[in-house]
């Protein structure tokens, strides 16, 4: 009786798994099979939904659109400027409707959404900004800054009190728990273990975020400064008051411009469309928008067969790990990178490639792979490095294989060093819970990694060697790059992070700017006028990610819906890192909010 239980049973199972597979391989057909290009009334409003991130790319992972609505897929930069482009030129969009709440995107990513924005109003064609029940933050209301009306609606948020960088610190905890870190680090403002050893942040972490935070805040007060007309010392006492109704005093103030409903919202936006009383408002979301080619936008192309390539190098910088799934865009591989370079330099069409850098780091013999491909790419080819919102440690370090680097005002970069950090839980494991260890070794430091002992002296003078040297050789590479001797790279080395406004003042990066600026100094080094853009990694088929990372965008979900799941990601990190120790990655590890 019981076998054929279990025989059903796993009957039953294989059937659903089949009827599963089928549903999906089915929705992928039909997600892949294409929309034909949407038709654009006259008078039609663009609008632009933007909340959480706005990456610099829109995701080439099919799956992203199969598990993610309209709503809560980010609108990308990529997407954002091809489409204010087509917006700007279209007689059929008559203005913009950004309809926003709370945004968490780097204010390199911001200030370069800004600067799109701008652009668009160059056309001479609206931009009115609204939000919802949510409200608006200081991020979000950057953005805001570029309309022409700021509608607010009575009772939502309005957050307008200053910039925060939080750093967790678990020294107390460790020690309760009887784990005690190892660690080696090269550079004096290389801090990223600090929150396994302090409570609070070092002088030189302060010294060093410092710029960063006042970068970000001068930033925005020249935003509010050009809408509202205030003095940035007005703005800074606004900043420091707590108002009882936000809506009211951002009106009272000239922060917003009416406090109106969203049906008021929409009244305003269709009067300023020029519709007439009797005519529905008529609106295209920019996922619909996107679809609509260059051409029927009136949007003309340059003629011409040149191509320059945009490889995106976005995420940590990690080995690609056996078993691991391969769809993962949050992670820069050797292997990654080597595949489009190679995609890339056997295009003759091709006549220069900017490197689109997002990544605080990683792996140092991964990074120093990937500066390698990078380097004899450029022997080929022109190679210009533009860094996004973070390109520091080891993400520094592959644009040094560049021929040319170019950072924006807010880019979190250098943090050039290195870090390397063990964790002896032999109290945790041999007094609390009980655990003992007996081993079997043919040498006497075989199990000097193990977390169930701490490291004798021996063993940690070698591993301070290794740290110096892989040190040196990243200071070598910087040198050899930016024309500097090695004491010179030292100087403004140290594993201390710069703003990209200060990091072109020491000569770490060529220029201040933003992806157009390097893109145009591609096509001067390639020698051509015209171009068009291809970007890589190039987008996978349904297909092809069908089987292989199904499993990590689900997984990826669940986590989203976890509390604290940063922090737990932090804790697998860390557990990770044992088996390799030396790490190029940023100091600390912030958000500014």
């Amino acid at each position: 009786m019981n076998f054929w239980k279990l025989f059903f049973t796993s009957l039953l199972g294989t059937i659903f798994g089949v009827v599963i597979l089928f549903f999906i391989f089915f929705i992928g057909i039909l997600s892949s099979s294409g929309e034909p290009e949407p038709y654009i009334r006259s008078n039609s409003v663009l609008t632009i939904s933007l909340s959480g991130d706005i990456p610099s790319r829109s995701s080439s992972d099919p799956f992203q659109d199969l598990f993610q609505t309209g709503s809560t897929q980010p609108v990308s930069l990529e997407m954002l400027q091809a489409n204010l482009e087509k917006a700007a030129a279209d007689d059929n969009i008559t203005g913009i409707w950004l309809q926003m709440n709370l945004l968490s995107s780097s204010w390199s990513n911001l200030e370069s959404a800004r600067d799109y924005l701008m652009t668009f109003k160059e056309s001479g064609k609206f931009i009115y900004a609204s939000t919802d029940d949510i409200g608006l933050n200081e991020k979000s209301y950057y953005l805001a800054t570029a309309a022409d009306s700021l509608f607010l609606p009575p009772m939502t948020g309005f957050e307008f009190n200053g910039f925060l960088i939080q750093t967790m610190f678990l020294s107390d905890l460790f020690e309760k728990a009887g784990v005690e870190p190892e660690i080696f680090q090269a550079g004096d403002y290389k801090s990223a273990a600090e929150r396994y050893l302090l409570n609070e942040n070092s002088p030189e972490t302060i010294e060093q975020l410092t710029p960063i935070l006042n970068q970000a805040m001068s930033t925005f007060t020249d935003a509010v400064e050009q809408k509202t007309g205030r003095t940035a010392d007005e703005i800074n006492a606004l900043m420091g008051e707590i108002p009882t109704d936000p809506v009211q005093w951002a009106f009272d103030n000239n922060l917003a411009d009416v406090i109106a409903y969203p049906e008021d919202v929409k009244e305003q936006v269709k009067q300023r469309s020029g519709i007439d009383e009797e005519t529905s408002l008529r609106t295209v979301g920019i996922r619909r928008y996107n679809r609509v080619s260059p051409g029927s936008a009136g949007l003309e192309q340059p003629d011409t067969r040149d191509r320059i390539a945009i490889l995106y190098a976005s995420g940590n910088i990690m080995p690609k790990i056996p078993g691991a799934f391969p769809g993962n865009e949050a992670t820069i591989t050797s292997e990654g990178i080597e595949s489009s370079l190679e995609s890339i330099l056997e295009n003759d069409d091709i006549k220069a490639i900017v490197l689109h850098i997002e990544s605080p780091g990683g792996a140092p013999t991964t990074s120093d792979l990937i500066w390698n491909h990078i380097q004899n790419a450029s022997e080929k080819k022109p190679v210009v490095a533009y860094m996004g919102g973070v390109a520091a440690s080891g993400g520094y370090y592959i644009a040094m294989g560049a021929d040319t680097v170019i950072a924006s005002p807010n880019t979190i970069t250098g943090s050039i060093g290195v870090v390397g950090q063990l964790f002896n839980a032999g109290e945790l494991l041999n007094e609390k819970l009980g655990i003992q260890f007996d081993e079997l070794r043919t040498h006497e430091h075989a199990d000097m990694y193990s977390m169930s002992r701490g490291l004798t002296p021996t063993e940690r003078a070698g591993i301070e060697r290794w740290i110096d040297n892989t040190y040196e050789q990243f200071l070598n590479r910087v040198a050899e790059n930016r024309n500097l001797t090695r004491d010179e790279v030292d100087r403004w080395a140290q594993g201390r992070v710069w703003t990209g406004v200060d990091a072109a003042e020491i000569g770490l990066v060529d220029l201040v700017g933003n992806l157009d600026d390097a893109l145009r100094v591609a096509a001067e080094m390639a020698e051509i006028n015209q171009y068009r853009t291809v970007t890589y990694p190039e987008k996978k088929d349904f297909l092809e990610l069908l089987f292989s990372t199904a499993e990590v965008r689900i997984n990826n979900w669940i986590q989203s819906w976890i509390p604290y799941s940063n922090e737990i990601r932090l804790a697998t990190d860390t557990a990770r890192r044992q088996q390799s120790f030396g790490w190029m990655v940023l100091p600390v590890d912030f958000v500014i909010e």
